[in-house]
């Protein structure tokens, strides 16, 4: 099974399937390089911090029982909103954790209209052990 956790809540309690994913193995380090006249190639000021990273979630929307496609919308809201980073556990990698940020989706239309839509995530780039 390829799904998620998000805030301690399994996705499937809101009717969502996971059906792919796009998980950055590191985020975009802050390395600077600096172009010195008369000489080939770029000097490295090394800083080995990394910017935070989004992961990108395709999920399948099937309402739950007596829901319409608008109902099971608007319950997602409040599943994905959060006033700070939370953990985001995928299933097949249970042990650990992102610390991460729902940012967006595709238009509601969209959802209604297909089902499937994609969710962004914004993560600290170190995952936590759970």
């Amino acid at each position: 099974m390829r799904d998620i956790t998000f805030k301690g809540i399994h996705c499937s309690r809101f009717g969502l399937e996971v059906m792919d994913t796009e998980r950055p193995l590191f985020g975009e380090f802050s390395d600077s390089f600096i172009k010195l006249p008369e000489v080939s190639g770029s000097v490295v000021v090394t800083d080995n911090s990394e910017s935070d990273i989004e992961i990108r979630i395709q999920f399948l929307l099937t309402p739950l029982p007596g829901q319409t496609y608008y109902d099971a919308c608007r319950a997602l809201r409040g599943y994905f909103k959060s006033s700070q980073k939370e953990r985001l556990i995928f299933d097949e990698d249970s042990k650990w954790a992102y610390m991460a940020k729902f940012i967006s989706s595709e238009d509601f239309e969209r959802i209604v209209d297909d089902g499937l839509f994609w969710a962004t995530f914004r993560c600290s780039p170190d995952m936590v052990a759970v």
